[in-house]
């Protein structure tokens, strides 16, 4: 996915995030999920309309699709993350042939770009300009859902498509529930989103330098490369990420409020801020700033000022919100810009043994709640993820236009104006469809290694934590003192910009003390313990 700058802006304050704390650490706005609680309106479909049918969710019946008055055009909103392609006009023309052909509906896709995400999500949300809009666990699905933003959608599905019930089944279905209930239909394809480092690999053999895959080795790859190139910039990033190749946790972002959970025994909760490896970790960040590994104005860079930064010769690793996916798309534009580079990337779970599929949250479709006709937005829904001539569109432009099948039926792009899923649309995939590209084979073939690593862990391919689901409404005075403190105490840690590492984090805890972060861990505690209770992680 093309994730990078918005994983940049969730991961600002890196290992230590505090998930729903965060969002004032990180700059964004209020949470549309707050709003939400402080004005919720009616669901557009009410619970009162075959409220039964949630006991039947499961079972074995097979349900008939309801007709449905399509008499009258509806024009719909869609709203996706990231930047619009530049022929977005020419895809959405072909979109809407066929839909008002299919169900006399049209789809206006808006865009947030990259810049302030967040804060046009939730502005969405909280205004009601939109219809449908992607979702994902770290765009606050769950936090969203709980609040009223979407509507429920099991009587919809059941009503108008029942063939993506069945398609997807409930045991995915399952995991994208909040409180019970549906409010996104996951994209049909599992993924391995596992966070790691891309880096230059030319450059590493070029001086014979080890392969980054520790803490250790990054440093030597690193002062090796500023030894035999003292021009060439390093990182445009703060590198605490990377202390994941150190910790098997349950999520690469850390846990909110500094605590600690290994993947292998998930009940047994630690202290992460108030422990010695916190002070060596932030210690090494401090040695690497010395050593002149990033600038010493890296905590005034803006996402655009990081973005390109490798693909230009401006950084030789990023070190945050990279994928396999993102790194793939990458090496095939150096192919073309610098076919003398050469890039590699590396997962943090090859080196600390966690390694997982995304929880199927990470990529849905949900119906928002000021949705003007609920019931055609779900068949809308419906044919692009299962439509072959819309996904197409969606997922890839115009055939001829935009891209051509060579003889095997693998996708060759043909212009810049709209790529590979060039609209960032994930929220359709679907594996029964989807287009084969060159990076594709590479990456399937990289999966399967990672399905092999994860099947070794006590709970084989798991993403123990995507589906969990935190309320901080009993604590919200704390949770935005301790974000407040993060954000002013934090980042400046983790960027080794203090001059006394020991005094900045007695500083940084006193300040947390006060701001009653022992009060948010007791409320995180008593909700992730019975998370793990219901769902057997012992």
């Amino acid at each position: 996915m093309k994730m990078k700058m918005l994983k940049k802006k969730l991961l600002c304050l890196a290992i230590a995030a505090v998930m729903t704390a965060s969002n004032a650490g990180c700059g964004k706005g209020p949470s549309a999920a707050d709003a939400m609680d402080d004005s919720q309106s009616q669901p557009a479909v009410k619970d009162s309309e075959e409220k039964d049918q949630q006991e039947n969710t499961g079972s074995d019946q097979a349900w008939e699709p309801e007709e449905l008055d399509t008499s009258e055009r509806v024009d719909f909103i869609i709203y996706e993350l990231g930047d619009a392609p530049a022929d977005l006009d020419l895809v959405e023309e072909k979109i809407n042939e066929i839909l008002l052909e299919k169900v006399n509906a049209t789809l206006e896709f808006q865009f947030s770009t990259w810049t302030d995400w967040q804060n046009k999500y939730n502005m969405q949300l909280t205004t009601g300009g939109v219809d449908l809009i992607y979702t994902a666990n770290w765009a606050e699905y769950g936090k969203l859902a709980s609040s009223g933003a979407f509507v429920p959608l099991d009587n919809l599905l059941d009503k108008v498509s029942p063939g993506v019930r069945e398609l997807l089944g409930e045991d995915v279905l399952n995991q994208c529930r909040v409180g019970g209930e549906l409010y996104t239909i996951p994209c049909n394809y599992m993924e391995y989103t596992c966070n790691g480092i891309l880096y230059r690999e030319d450059l590493r053999k070029k001086y014979d330098l080890p392969v980054p895959d520790s803490l250790e080795n990054m440093e030597a790859y690193l002062a090796g490369i500023k030894e035999k190139e003292p021009d060439q910039p390093l990182l445009t990033e703060v590198a605490a990420q990377v202390l994941n190749f150190k910790y098997p946790w349950v999520t690469f972002a850390g846990l909110p409020y500094g605590l600690s959970i290994n993947h292998d025994t998930p009940v047994q909760i630690d202290d992460y801020w108030f422990s010695d490896d916190f002070v060596d970790d932030m210690k090494l960040m401090k040695k690497w700033a010395d050593m002149g590994f990033w600038s010493r104005s890296i905590l005034g860079n803006d996402n655009e000022s990081q973005d390109g930064a490798f693909e230009n010769g401006l950084a030789v690793m990023y070190v945050s919100g990279y994928n396999p996916s993102k790194a793939m798309s990458v090496k095939e534009t150096l192919a073309k810009s610098h076919p003398d580079w050469e890039a590699e990337f590396i997962a943090f779970g090859q080196t600390n043994g966690v390694i997982y599929p995304a929880n199927m949250q990470t990529n849905g479709t949900a119906i928002a709640k000021d949705c003007k006709n609920p019931e055609r937005a779900m068949k809308v829904v419906e044919l692009l993820l299962t439509d072959p001539e819309l996904n197409a569109l969606v997922m890839y432009g115009v055939e001829g236009v935009h891209y051509e099948l060579d003889e095997k039926g693998v996708y060759h792009n043909l212009s810049e104006r709209f790529t590979y899923e060039g609209m960032n649309t994930w929220n359709f995939r679907n594996k029964e469809i989807m287009l084969s590209s060159e990076s594709s084979v590479e990456l399937n073939k990289l999966f399967g290694e990672y399905e092999e690593m994860g099947a070794k862990m006590k709970y084989p391919n798991t993403d123990i934590f995507g589906g969990f689901t935190g309320d901080t409404s009993e604590v919200v005075t704390e949770d935005g003192a301790v974000a407040n403190v993060l954000q002013e105490y934090l980042g400046p840690l983790q960027a080794g910009m203090v001059d006394d590492v020991d005094a900045a984090i007695k500083q940084l805890r006193d300040k947390l003390t006060e701001a009653g972060v022992e009060t948010c861990r007791e409320n995180f505690k008593k909700q992730w313990l019975k998370y793990c209770e219901e769902y057997g992680y012992q």
